[in-house]
């Protein structure tokens, strides 16, 4: 007969754990009493939000986390809002996909210059946008709390 000591009892006796990142909560402010929202939730709302907006997923690329996903969100808001030009948005949205100037005015036959001045309007105008926003900054906002949070629950 084998002995087995107390702690391999305890691990025995253990029941298993879901993944860390799947019981990840977000703490009200309440000293972490209440939980107002679980990961496994939010990624739901998420999955919908993706579906309703299928031809938005067409031409960027979806993001891989939330804070990306809450930033993407926000730009999306801020060029929606902002009043812009068709051509402000065209050069707005191809300027935060990576492309240089150059490469914008090649494919509206326009110069650097006239891309530059026409990302420059946009870009007040945006900033106009921003500052009208009553929900600016939310995905700030998430990062801060799952740094703070740590991704454990509470």
């Amino acid at each position: 007969m084998s002995t087995i000591c107390p702690s391999e009892v305890e691990v025995m006796t253990m029941e298993p754990k879901e993944p860390m990142d799947r019981d990840f909560v977000i703490a009200s402010e309440r000293n972490g009493e209440y939980p107002f929202t679980r990961e496994d939730s939010f990624e739901r709302k998420l999955r919908r939000h993706r579906r309703r907006h299928i031809e938005l997923g067409e031409h960027i690329a979806l993001p891989d986390t939330a804070v990306e996903y809450f930033e993407q969100v926000e730009i999306e808001a801020m060029l929606d809002c902002a009043d812009l030009t068709p051509r402000q948005r065209y050069v707005c949205e191809q300027y935060l996909r990576g492309w240089t100037l150059q490469e914008i005015g090649k494919k509206l036959g326009i110069t650097k210059q006239g891309v530059a001045k026409t990302l420059k309007f946009a870009v007040t105008k945006l900033k106009r946008a921003w500052e009208n926003n009553p929900y600016r900054g939310l995905a700030e906002v998430y990062r801060y709390e799952v740094s703070r949070c740590g991704g454990v629950r509470r």
